[in-house]
């Protein structure tokens, strides 16, 4: 069998050279194969079980003071820096379960966050839609809804653990 020079290289010692690798390249994968099957539990993990191991924890005190302190205030009070130049007065945060008959509006306060419960200061100009607005910056596929939705966790976790009663 002849084979040809191009460029001053013999392709007879290319194409070894080639299959050398190859071969090299599909021995590699099946040895990381088995040892990643010999490393895995029994039953593999779902893509929605990976997408949820792989959510960050999220500070909520931290994404609090970044996207709502200017108007809520730094301890949510309703006394943050741009609450002058809003239409409406912005009730004290710390008291969202007083207010309540003691019992954290959880639900509430999530759908206030995400959008879909709307409050007059919470109105399209007024307050972002925060489940928008972390969308935006995460993207729209499952791994970032996953972290939109643990973000706003966070916050609401955050807002809980900022409660006073009226005895305190």
């Amino acid at each position: 069998m002849a084979f040809r020079r191009i460029n001053g290289h013999d392709l007879k010692t290319g194409m070894r050279a080639g299959l050398i690798m190859a071969t090299l390249i599909g021995l590699l994968a099946q040895v990381s194969l088995a040892a990643v099957q010999e490393n895995a539990s029994s039953a593999p993990p779902t893509v929605a079980t990976a997408i949820i191991d792989n959510v960050p924890a999220y500070d909520g005190g931290a994404l609090y003071a970044a996207n709502c302190a200017n108007c809520h205030g730094a301890f949510g009070e309703g006394d943050g820096i741009v609450t002058p130049s809003l239409a409406v007065v912005l009730l004290d945060l710390r008291y969202l379960a007083e207010r309540n008959d003691g019992k954290f509006p959880q639900t509430f306060i999530h759908e206030v966050i995400d959008g879909r419960a709307m409050r007059a200061a919470h109105g399209p100009e007024d307050m972002p839609i925060w489940g928008a607005e972390f969308a935006r910056g995460e993207g729209y596929d499952a791994a970032a809804s996953a972290r939109v939705a643990a973000k706003i966790d966070a916050l609401i976790a955050y807002l809980e653990s900022i409660q006073i009663s009226g005895s305190d």
